[in-house]
């Protein structure tokens, strides 16, 4: 469904063409009446173009937007990849990309966005300093690899600044912080590590998610927690760490360790209902959905910590004129507060906490935000209900999910390599 470090950095541009390269290539084969503080701007002839993954791009959130703003909002909802390629290859094709900070490493260099003047965004104050300087709370940890704030400060002419600017790569937007899926019943016991995902009590029961990029960082993590390796940045592997990775991925599957692999998210609901697979790389949105077809899903909170990942939204060098200033309201309105209730019922969280609190029933915040017991039944954002009273969010409160995130999403330097290896890991 959904940021570089300082051995990138220093890499220069030919690291950062080196995967712009990859994934353009990747990508390719891939995809196949105005509310308050929101004055109406002259209607454009066509609509504003967005693009996104299923996260964000929905009826109901483009259809508010539109309402809210006075002019029509056009959504597409693509794939990673399908998304990935068409933001870095085909900008004249959307104003806005509603993208994530991993894919900046190779956004940045390419030229594809323009920067975005914090002077134009409304609540640019509210925005969390979770992006801002890496930490939620005072002595959170920042995590390895795209952690957000390692991709938000441009210039005004969209290249990297060494801190805080008035100018920003991407409006940080929807994000979360994801972790391992399991069933009490079948496991027998607390799942408190991410050493679990191989443990030889779940032998045969185990699934991993297919997108190499974040599945081989589950698999690190798991690795790494069993004592075998220590990673100079999960988020960032050299050649030999990934090598050592996917030879030991080899090993347990030849073992008959994993059941399967997933790439969507009714593929990792549907192996947990079935009862096909007792512990799996997993959504927190997905454990939900387990829960409420009446099988026991628990998201296990890793004392090594979670892996994050962070939305942004982007607006296209291409925008101008009219479109440029219409990408602007469509930026401070997804901010203001309704699209982060929105977003909050389906168990993400929004970077304006403040905002979002205002737009959610003091029942649904205390759910979702505190880690408190539900008060009643609560609803999920198409009204159906979701959530039982009494019922407690696995991971706490915001504060405890995101005080210690292990690492974040990542493109690495060596991506290319890391999906090769990925695919001989599969087909082993």
């Amino acid at each position: 469904m959904t940021v570089k470090k300082s051995n990138t950095d220093a890499g220069g541009a030919s690291l950062k063409m080196s995967r712009r390269k990859f994934m353009g290539t990747a990508a390719s084969v891939a995809a196949a009446g105005s509310i308050t503080g929101f004055p109406n701007i002259v209607q454009a002839a066509d609509p504003l173009r967005t693009i996104g993954l299923g996260v964000s791009i929905i009826n109901e959130i483009q259809g508010k937007a539109a309402k809210d703003l006075g002019f029509k909002v056009r959504g597409q909802a693509l794939g990673y990849g399908a998304l990935f390629g068409k933001t870095l290859n085909q900008n004249d094709q959307y104003d806005v990309s509603e993208c994530y900070f991993d894919m900046f490493d190779v956004m940045i260099p390419s030229g594809v966005f323009q920067a975005i003047d914090t002077h134009r965004i409304k609540d640019w104050d509210k925005v969390s300093d979770l992006t801002k300087t890496g930490m939620l709370t005072p002595g959170s940890t920042v995590g390895q690899g795209d952690a957000p704030v390692r991709q938000i400060w441009v210039d005004k002419d969209g290249k990297r600044t060494n801190g805080p600017s008035r100018y920003i790569s991407g409006l940080p937007g929807w994000h979360n912080a994801d972790s391992l899926g399991y069933n009490p019943d079948d496991t027998g016991r607390s799942i408190d590590s991410w050493a679990e995902l191989f443990s030889s009590d779940f032998k045969g029961r185990v699934a991993l998610l297919n997108v190499p990029q974040i599945g081989a960082m589950d698999a690190a993590m798991g690795m790494e927690a069993l004592g075998l390796i220590k990673f100079g940045d999960k988020g960032n592997m050299t050649k030999m760490e990934i090598d050592k990775l996917i030879e030991f991925l080899i090993v347990k599957k030849k073992e008959g360790h994993f059941r399967a692999f997933w790439e969507t998210f009714g593929q990792s609901v549907n192996l947990m209902v079935s009862g096909e697979v007792a512990l799996q790389s997993m959504w927190s949105p997905a454990v939900t959905a387990v829960n409420a077809e009446g099988v026991p899903c628990v998201y296990a909170s890793p004392k090594e910590g979670m892996r994050g990942w962070h939305g942004a939204i982007a607006i296209s060098k291409k925008a101008t004129g009219k479109r440029l200033d219409q990408a602007y309201e469509y930026l401070n309105w997804w901010i203001s507060g309704w699209a982060g209730a929105f977003v909050a019922r389906q168990g993400y969280y929004m970077s304006t906490v403040e905002n979002t609190k205002k737009h959610l029933p003091a029942e649904e915040w205390d759910f979702w935000y505190e880690g408190k017991p539900a008060a009643k039944e609560l609803p999920d954002p198409f009204g159906s209900p979701l959530i039982n009273k009494g019922q407690v969010r696995d991971g706490g409160s915001y504060e405890q999910r995101f005080k210690k995130i292990a690492v974040w999403n990542s493109v690495m330097t060596e991506n290319d390599y890391l999906v090769k290896r990925w695919t001989e890991f599969l087909t082993a």
